[in-house]
């Protein structure tokens, strides 16, 4: 992700799904302005993101449900969306209903994990994006 972004000059990013931060991390550290989107439920990732967050003037961190932060986001904010949250078919058909409209014209729109090991990311993938093309690392695209 890191080299699409430096590809195409990219300032202005979400993230959904963090885990402990470590792409958040590395987008920040490129100096793209990041909105980080995750539930924050286990007490340790909470903990790292909100460090890394606090490091970073460019970084807004929403620890909330993807469907609640997107109501967070101006329409055509965003030079990407990279989705990575919830992996069944209903939390990617939403995830992508969500924030489809968050990237601005011209920009990029994609996720993570699609892969027969996550058959709701392909199937909601394949719905939504007849056309998407296909990264190495399981990384989708409209």
């Amino acid at each position: 992700m890191i080299g699409l972004v430096k590809e195409h000059g990219w300032r202005r990013g979400v993230e959904l799904g963090l885990g402990q931060g470590k792409l958040l991390q590395r987008f920040l550290d490129a100096g793209i302005e990041m909105v980080g989107v995750d539930l924050g439920r286990r007490a340790d990732r909470r903990a790292s993101l909100e460090a890394i967050a606090s490091k970073y003037s460019g970084c807004r961190l929403l620890l909330m449900p993807t469907a609640e932060a997107a109501a967070h986001v101006a329409d055509g904010w965003a030079d990407f969306v990279f989705i990575d949250a919830g992996h069944s078919f209903e939390a990617v058909r939403s995830d992508v209903a969500n924030w489809r409209s968050k990237v601005r014209p011209g920009g990029w729109f994609g996720g993570h994990d699609y892969h027969a090991k996550f058959p709701g990311v392909v199937r909601a993938v394949d719905e939504a994006f007849p056309q998407r093309r296909l990264y190495e690392g399981w990384i989708w695209a409209a």
